[in-house]
């Protein structure tokens, strides 16, 4: 289930504010996460505590910061690190906002290890009261190249990675980069490298618009041929009876090879692909 949270370098602790009270508090987390010397992709795995901030002074206290680490906020707009903070004096020169999915760079002269603690949210940000994870909405950014984590602390694999922080399948083509490596999606649940994404850590998302794919309609021997390109994955084939109604359900009948073959039918019934 997702509340095995247990990973290397990683532990959490949930402590539940009490059974009376957990709407309204929430579940309290500790997130241990060791930063490497160097740069390390960051994501804050909690809603810090005690004032819900997020601000970094809450989320990575300077006091246990190495002199001289420096976190940056990407801008997908200009695709350039260009808001940074550093440690001087044992503390932050910028008090940046990271709130939970919000990736940043850290680069550290040296290792050491950060305790998150914070308030467990959705993948959606709202606070989880211990029952099914709530997910995101559907990312609807402009196609470009952000910097985000899973609000929730899991570590995603695969696909997961692209549910529980955009809310959507990946589109083929589109990619997921860690410091070292990029996935890209192939379509049809494949990968050319299964990306992980650890608690704690945020990735490079390479998003790109899918346009709609087209259905051929094909009339032969008193049957009708539905098909479309083998490219195209992950979308559903529908049909309506009515447009009136506005009802589309899934196709019922066999499916070979992006295609599908019906006798004529006395009325009117009308295809379309949807995406999920």
């Amino acid at each position: 289930m997702q509340r095995n949270l247990l990973r290397s370098a990683i532990w959490i602790f949930l402590v539940l504010a009490g059974s009376d009270n957990v709407s309204a508090q929430g579940i309290v987390g500790f997130v241990k996460y060791a930063f490497k010397a160097g740069q390390n992709l960051i994501n804050n795995p909690l809603q810090s505590r005690p004032s819900g901030s997020n601000t970094l002074s809450e989320v990575i206290a300077a006091s246990i910061t190495p002199e001289g680490t420096t976190v940056s906020l990407w801008n997908p707009a200009t695709l350039v690190f260009d808001t940074n903070s550093i440690v001087s004096n044992g503390s932050w020169s910028v008090d940046l906002i990271l709130p939970p999915g919000t990736g940043a760079l850290l680069l550290a002269p040296s290792s050491f290890l950060n305790t998150y603690v914070g308030t467990i949210v959705n993948h959606n940000g709202s606070l989880w009261a211990d029952n099914p994870v709530v997910p995101p909405p559907v990312f609807t950014g402009p196609d470009g190249m952000y910097l985000l984590g899973d609000k929730f602390p899991i570590k995603n694999t695969g696909t997961n990675i692209f549910i529980n922080i955009l809310g959507r399948l990946p589109f083929t083509g589109e990619q997921v980069s860690s410091l070292t490596s990029t996935s890209t999606y192939l379509g049809h649940g494949m990968w050319d490298s299964i990306p992980t994404l650890g608690v704690a850590e945020s990735a490079f998302f390479h998003i790109k618009s899918e346009p709609a794919p087209s259905l051929s309609i094909l009339h032969k021997n008193n049957q009708v041929i539905v098909s479309w390109l083998p490219s195209v994955s992950d979308w559903t084939l529908q049909t309506n009876n009515n447009l009136a109604t506005g009802i589309w359900g899934k196709y019922q009948g066999s499916i070979a090879n992006r295609s599908v073959t019906n006798s004529l039918l006395t009325g009117e019934l009308f295809y379309r692909l949807s995406y999920p």
